[in-house]
């Protein structure tokens, strides 16, 4: 393949992988096509290098946000040329290509910096699999980064005020925690912010347009919180008349 090789076509996508640019690095021209093909039909931009130093060329020139590198590269290995484009371009997720029984190699690559692996040979189906999860990777971390500089933007986040060190790492759990669906436990002396942090979760996560409603659960009757937290069914003491769902926020 000449060095000249280009990117594909511009073609409008509808696929999840829109404006991910992939750069495929392999020296067979065989699978770079087939590769390339899978990656266009799922909406990324493709490159495709034949070489390391093709591939260096192009991260210097392109804005690449995911690579499939192939670990047996004619004049540089597979790991030298890794720590090459981590060097290039640190946020980039590494997808290593290694053949069958030199998956050893992948692991130290992975210990290095690579996202994951896949063997050769490998089908069409495996390699989109592998490139529909890197996509959903990519955005889950911009969805983070994007909700981390709006927390500390202080728009509709319960005012969070800060920019700290020890803050940066409490706007990290906010961001970790705002899209998890399992129950969140804040713990903090009366008057640090229980609450602001509470805000800050439900109204950055899947949930935002949902009520949020803050309980004091020191002005409930002690046998009564339980049944305000986690709600209770019709009957289930004196006064019961209807069944209540749970899931209020407690500031305790």
């Amino acid at each position: 393949m000449s060095t000249a090789e280009a990117t594909l076509p511009s073609t409008p996508q509808i696929e999840g992988a829109n404006f991910l640019n992939l750069l495929i690095v392999d020296d067979e021209r065989a699978i770079r096509e087939a590769c390339r093909e899978v990656a266009q039909s799922l909406g990324y931009n493709s490159f495709v290098a034949d070489s390391a130093e093709h591939a260096y060329r192009i991260l210097e020139s392109q804005n690449i946000d995911a690579i499939l590198l192939d670990l047996k590269l004619p004049g540089a290995g597979g790991l030298e040329a890794l720590h090459q484009i981590k060097q290039q371009r640190p946020d980039a997720v590494v997808v290593v290509v290694t053949g069958y029984g030199t998956v050893q190699s992948a692991v130290h690559a992975m210990k290095n910096g690579a996202y994951d692996y896949v063997t050769k040979p490998f089908s069409m189906d495996e390699l989109k699999l592998l490139l529909e999860r890197v996509s959903n990777h990519l955005k889950l971390k911009t969805e983070n980064r994007l909700l981390r500089e709006k927390i500390k933007s202080k728009q509709g986040f319960g005012s969070i005020v800060g920019r700290a060190p020890e803050m940066d790492k409490l706007y990290r759990i906010i961001a970790k925690a705002a899209h998890s669906s399992h129950p969140v436990l804040i713990f903090g002396e009366s008057g640090t912010g229980k609450e602001m942090v509470a805000r800050a979760i439900h109204f950055s996560g899947p949930y935002r347009d949902k009520p949020f409603i803050p309980v004091d659960c020191g002005s409930l009757v002690p046998t009564l919180i339980e049944s305000e937290l986690f709600g209770y069914v019709k009957g289930a003491f004196t006064g019961a008349s209807h069944a209540i769902e749970g899931g209020l926020a407690g500031d305790c």
